[in-house]
C-alpha cells in the first residue's frame, strides 16, 4: 500500500496540545497494607484470546466511537531485524514495524494515536549509536508517533543531549547523521530536524525550577462519528528509580518523583481542560510471573510487580497503562478496590505491536470499554533454529523506512563489519546460580588488560556491571557482514557494549573492595535490585546469597591468589557509570585517585584482537564459589 507522509509540526500543531505542568518531590503516601482480595489480575493466555473492559452499561441509543491506540516500547534503536525472533518467528526491525503500523493507521483512519513508552533511544545497535539516535528518532518520525513517555535511556547522555533529540540541532561534532529524511519533504536537510512527536515526564522535574524537564502531558483530538469532539489525554512517566540506573551526570540537577503522585497530578489536570480519557505511558512494567508457556499469558501475571504497585495509587480516572521497562510482552487487566485497569506492554525491538481499542461515549467523552491485541510484528519467509539464517520477506517491511535503514547501516557497515577478533564459542549473559557469565567474565578481563600496565592504572582486578552487557556474543552468529563462523565483528561488539562507557581505575582497601560486593545483594548497602558484577580472572570470591546478614553474604576474597585483607589496597578498575556509584554501588564513590582510560568498547576490541588466530575460549565461570559448608 501507498502512505503519504505529511507529518510536519504545522501540521500537527491543531491535532496536540501539550500541557506543561510542575509537580512536587514529596511522594504519595503508600498504605501499610491493602485490603486481603483487592487486588485481582488476570487477563490473556495467548495472542487469539480478547483481553476487554467494560466500564458503563451500553445501550442500543448510545452512540459511540472507536478510537485506537497503537503502541510499542524499548524499541533501542534496533534498525535493523538481525535475528530478532520471539515465538518461534522472526520479529522487528525499525521498517516492518512501520510496515505493521502504517497498515493500521490506513485501517483506522483519523481515529488512532501511536505512542512509544520509553527507551525509543539508547542502548542501540551501532547503526543508530553511531549516530547518536538520531537515526531512530527519524524513523519514528515516518511512524507518525504522536507521544512519548522518556525511558531511563533516554537519559544516558543528559538532559541536554535528550532535548537536543526532542528540538533538532546538531552535537558539538557536527550533524553526523546527514542527510535527514523528513516525512512529506522530497529533499533531505541537513541539521538533525528532532522529534515531530513530544517526548513527555510527568515526573522528571528540573530541580533548579521545580517545573518538569519536559510536557507533563499532551492531548490529541478525534472527530466522533456524530461530529462532536473527542479528546484523549496521554500522560508520560519513567521509573521513579532511574537516578539508580543512569550516570549520575545524565541525571544531573534532575528530581524523580513518585509516579502515582506525578500521573495523578496529570490527570486531574486534563480533567480541569475537559479531558476524560486519560491514557497512562509509563516506563515501567512487570514481569510473567510465572512465565506462561503460551505467547502473552497473564494469569498471576504482574502480580508483586512495581507496576502493580503504581497501578494500586492512581486516580480511578486513569484505566488505560501503557507498560515497558521490563522487555516483557503482556495483556492484563488490574482490579484494585473495584476499578479495573487494562495494561499492556509490547516486549522490545519492535518485535510486537500493541493495538488497544477505546470505546467512547460521543456525548460524555468518557470512556465506555477498552480491549487490547498484542500482534508479532513479522519480518521473515523462514523461522529461527540453530544455524538458520533469516531469509527477508520484503512485504512485510516499509519501503520508505527501509531506505532510511539502509543509509545508516550503509553509513556504519565499514566500521560494523571489521573484523576484530574470534571466539572459540559462545560467549552469553547466562548466569550460574552464584550470578557468574562467560561473557561477563571476558569484559571484565577485557578492562583488566586495558588498565593494568602502570601508566594505563596499574589495575589488580576489574568489576563489570551486568546490566551494561546488552547481547550475547555468538560464535555461530554470521552478520551481514559475511565473516566466518566464529569471527567478532566491531558491530557485534557494539552490540554488546553500546554505551561508550570510559574506564576509570580507582584505588580501595579491602574493606571497601568486600563492602561493594556485599552491595550486590537487595537491602545491602541501599541496594534494591540483586546485581552481580561480573569479575575479572584476578578476582575470585565466596559467596553465599541466601545468608540473612549482608556480611554473611561474602566470604574469602582473593586476588591473584592472596587473601584480601580490610587493610588491603587495590587498583580496581570499573566503568564510568558504576565509578560514580551507578546501579547502587555507592562504595565506589569511596575510592581514590581516580585514573579515567579508554572507552570500554575499545577495551573489548582490543582484548578480542589479542587473541589471536585461535580465538578466545570460554572461561570457566569458577570465579564466584559459592562458601563452604560451616564456612
Amino acid at each position: 500500500m501507498h502512505v503519504t507522509f505529511l507529518r510536519t509540526r504545522a501540521a500537527r500543531a491543531g491535532l496536540i496540545l501539550v500541557a506543561l505542568g510542575a509537580v512536587a518531590a514529596a511522594p504519595l503516601a503508600v498504605p501499610d497494607a491493602r485490603p486481603a482480595g483487592a487486588v485481582t489480575i488476570a487477563g490473556a493466555r495467548t495472542l487469539s484470546d480478547k483481553v476487554a473492559v467494560t466500564w458503563e452499561d451500553s445501550t442500543a441509543s448510545r452512540r459511540t466511537t472507536d478510537v485506537h491506540l497503537l503502541a510499542w516500547n524499548d524499541f533501542h534503536g534496533n534498525l535493523e531485524p538481525a535475528g530478532l525472533n520471539i515465538y518461534g518467528r522472526f520479529a522487528g526491525g525499525a521498517a516492518y514495524l512501520a510496515k505493521a503500523v502504517h497498515d493500521k493507521q490506513a485501517q483506522y483512519g483519523r481515529r488512532h494515536a501511536s505512542v512509544v513508552a520509553g527507551d525509543n533511544i539508547g542502548a542501540s545497535p551501532l547503526a543508530d549509536g553511531l549516530f547518536f539516535g538520531e537515526p531512530a528518532t527519524v524513523v519514528s518520525n515516518f511512524l507518525k508517533v504522536d507521544f512519548a513517555s522518556v525511558g531511563n535511556h533516554e537519559f544516558d547522555k543528559g538532559k541536554d543531549e535528550l532535548l537536543r533529540i526532542q528540538n533538532g540541532g546538531c552535537r558539538a561534532e557536527g550533524c553526523t547523521g546527514a542527510p535527514y529524511a523528513v516525512p512529506g519533504k522530497d529533499d533531505p536537510v541537513r541539521t538533525y530536524p528532532g522529534a515531530d512527536f513530544q517526548y513527555l515526564a510527568a515526573n522528571v522535574v528540573d530541580s533548579a525550577t521545580g517545573k518538569t524537564l519536559l510536557p507533563a502531558d499532551g492531548v490529541k483530538n478525534f472527530r466522533a462519528t456524530s461530529g462532536r469532539s473527542i479528546r484523549i489525554g496521554f500522560i508520560g512517566e519513567v521509573l521513579r528509580a532511574t537516578p539508580t540506573i543512569v550516570t549520575p551526570a545524565g541525571v544531573a540537577g534532575l528530581t524523580f518523583v513518585d509516579e502515582a503522585e506525578a500521573a495523578n497530578k496529570a490527570a486531574a489536570r486534563l480533567a480541569r481542560q475537559g479531558v476524560h480519557v486519560p491514557v497512562l505511558v509509563i516506563h515501567q512494567g512487570g514481569l510473567q510471573n510465572p512465565a506462561p508457556a503460551t505467547p502473552n499469558g497473564c494469569a498471576g501475571n504482574l502480580a508483586g510487580s512495581d507496576i502493580e504497585k503504581i497501578v494500586q495509587r492512581l486516580d480511578p480516572a486513569i484505566k488505560i497503562i501503557v507498560s515497558a521497562h521490563t522487555h516483557a510482552e503482556y495483556r492484563c487487566t488490574i482490579t484494585v478496590n473495584g476499578v479495573t485497569r487494562l495494561v499492556t506492554s509490547a516486549a522490545s525491538f519492535g518485535r510486537i505491536l500493541s493495538d488497544i481499542k477505546l470505546i467512547i461515549d460521543d456525548k460524555t467523552g468518557r470512556l465506555v470499554a477498552a480491549d487490547a491485541t498484542n500482534s508479532i510484528v513479522e519480518n521473515a519467509l523462514n523461522t529461527p533454529g540453530p544455524g538458520v539464517i533469516r531469509q527477508d520477506d520484503p512485504s512485510k517491511a516499509d519501503p520508505t523506512v527501509a531506505a532510511i535503514v539502509k543509509q545508516y547501516v550503509d553509513a556504519s557497515a565499514p566500521l560494523a563489519n571489521r573484523v576484530i577478533g574470534k571466539v572459540q564459542g559462545d560467549l552469553t549473559r547466562v548466569p550460574t546460580a552464584l550470578g557468574e557469565t562467560t561473557l561477563g567474565d571476558v569484559i571484565g578481563d577485557a578492562q583488566l588488560a586495558a588498565t593494568a600496565d602502570p601508566a594505563t592504572g596499574g589495575a589488580q582486578l576489574a568489576l563489570m556491571n551486568p546490566g551494561g552487557v546488552r547481547a550475547d556474543l555468538l560464535a555461530s552468529s554470521i552478520s551481514s557482514g559475511g565473516e566466518e563462523v566464529g569471527e567478532a565483528t566491531y558491530g557485534e561488539a557494539f552490540t554488546v557494549q553500546p554505551f561508550g562507557n570510559s574506564l576509570v581505575t580507582k584505588t580501595m582497601t579491602g574493606d571497601m573492595l568486600r563492602r561493594v560486593l556485599e552491595q550486590q545483594f537487595v537491602g545491602c548497602g541501599g541496594q534494591t535490585t540483586q546485581r552481580v558484577l561480573q569479575p575479572s580472572a584476578t578476582l575470585t570470591y565466596q559467596s553465599n546469597p541466601a545468608a540473612v546478614a549482608c556480611a554473611d553474604k561474602i566470604g574469602e576474597i582473593k586476588v591473584n591468589g592472596t587473601v584480601v585483607t580490610p587493610a588491603t589496597s587495590l587498583r580496581v578498575t570499573m566503568n564510568s557509570f558504576l565509578a560514580a556509584g551507578g546501579d547502587g554501588f555507592t562504595v565506589f564513590n569511596e575510592g581514590t585517585d581516580a585514573l579515567g582510560g579508554a572507552q570500554d568498547i575499545d577495551a573489548l576490541a582490543a582484548y578480542l584482537t589479542a587473541a589471536g588466530a585461535g580465538g578466545l575460549p570460554v572461561p570457566a565461570t569458577d570465579r564466584i564459589v559459592p562458601i563452604p559448608s560451616g564456612g
